[in-house]
């Protein structure tokens, strides 16, 4: 039999399977549904109030900064008046609100630290802990930049003026250019600090949005699903040696057939995961994750036809299936990679064609 004419008949098989058709049909409506679900809990951001009632400017710069943030749960917006910030919190329309009536710079310079900033909670709300500690840490990131910029200035010894600066030959240095030093600082990794971002598995600019969030998530179930693809066509293999398919197939028919058979699964597969990532804009790079699916379907077929070849008995083979289910969602980053808390268990990864294709991204 020509290896032509026995594709197509696998592939009239395949199309009469209809628990695989189905599997291809719902797979990625499932990451679709999956990618909308998440997007919708990225953008449903918790409201915070902020009033300001007072001329300080500490205070000013802290609420525009805080107002301004993009890449926080909360999402902050000012408020005309003390009144309307209670009437909000106890209406639930906002979590809390934050009313600035003290002049925060004068306060902390004279070691004031406490009522500084009053704050309204609903009495729901299990955020306080976690807004107190967000505000209070930028309003001390404001303030350590201001007594950074008083100090340089009043160190007469240092180029910070143009006069001083001529002595040593120096440019002069402006509050922008401290302040931009110190914030570039902040940024680098040079202070003690954590920074937790969602960011996309092949770059280091920060994203916002649902595809970064879900990126990793989707690509793991994606890896999973073609993982149980994969055994699946080894189960069919199996069962058509034990069947006679190939008994009568010689030499090259040999060895040619029972691959056809698995990339007819897998193939199909393929595709539909492809398709599915696209829909949930889970893809960054088409040529890249064109690549990285090739690499795992070769490795997903040579990793079934050698367990297949190891493992003859078909009660042995459905035990083992779970056996690697579970070391690939253990032992490689699919959600969350375990063996970095073990790292004598990250040899276990090296046998695993899942570990491969996450390293692509």
């Amino acid at each position: 039999m020509k290896p032509t004419t026995f594709l197509l008949m696998q592939l009239k098989r395949l199309l009469k399977n209809k628990a695989f058709l189905l599997l291809l049909v719902i797979f990625p409506l499932c990451l679709f549904l999956l990618s909308h679900t998440f997007r919708e809990e990225t953008q449903s951001r918790i409201p915070v109030g902020i009033c300001l009632d007072t001329d300080d400017a500490l205070a000013k710069k802290l609420c525009e900064k805080l107002v301004a943030l993009e890449d926080s749960l909360f999402t902050f917006s000012s408020i005309a008046s003390e009144e309307e910030l209670i009437k909000l919190v106890q209406s639930n329309q906002i979590e809390c609100g934050y009313l600035f009536r003290k002049p925060l710079g004068n306060e902390l310079d004279k070691n004031h630290l406490k009522n500084l900033i009053t704050v309204y909670v609903s009495e729901n709300t299990t955020c306080k802990g976690v807004l107190n500690e967000l505000v209070y840490a930028n309003l001390f990131e404001e303030y350590s930049l201001s007594l950074l910029q008083e100090i340089l200035k009043d160190a007469s010894h240092l180029p910070f003026t143009t006069e001083t600066a001529g002595e040593f030959s120096l440019p002069p240095v402006t509050e922008e250019d401290i302040e931009q030093s110190y914030r570039s600082h902040l940024a680098d990794g040079s202070t003690f600090r954590f920074d937790v971002q969602f960011v996309s598995a092949n770059t280091t600019t920060p994203l916002t949005g649902t595809t970064a969030a879900t990126l990793p998530l989707l690509r793991g179930l994606a890896a999973i699903f073609l993982l149980l693809c994969g055994f699946w066509a080894m189960l069919t293999v199996h069962n058509d040696k034990r069947n006679g398919l190939y008994v009568r197939s010689h030499g090259t028919e040999s060895f040619l057939f029972p691959h056809i058979t698995m990339l007819t699964y897998l193939i199909p597969s393929g595709l539909v995961c492809l398709f599915g990532l696209g829909i949930s804009s889970s893809v960054t790079d088409w040529g890249l994750e064109l690549v990285a699916l090739l690499c795992y379907l070769t490795a997903l077929l040579l990793f079934y036809m050698l367990l297949g070849t190891l493992i003859r008995n078909h009660t042995m083979l459905c035990a083992a299936f779970p056996m690697v289910l579970l070391c690939t969602l253990v032992f490689t980053p699919v959600i969350a990679d375990l063996s970095s808390f073990f790292p004598w268990m990250k040899v276990v990864r090296y046998a695993l064609p899942t570990y491969y294709y996450l390293l692509f991204f």
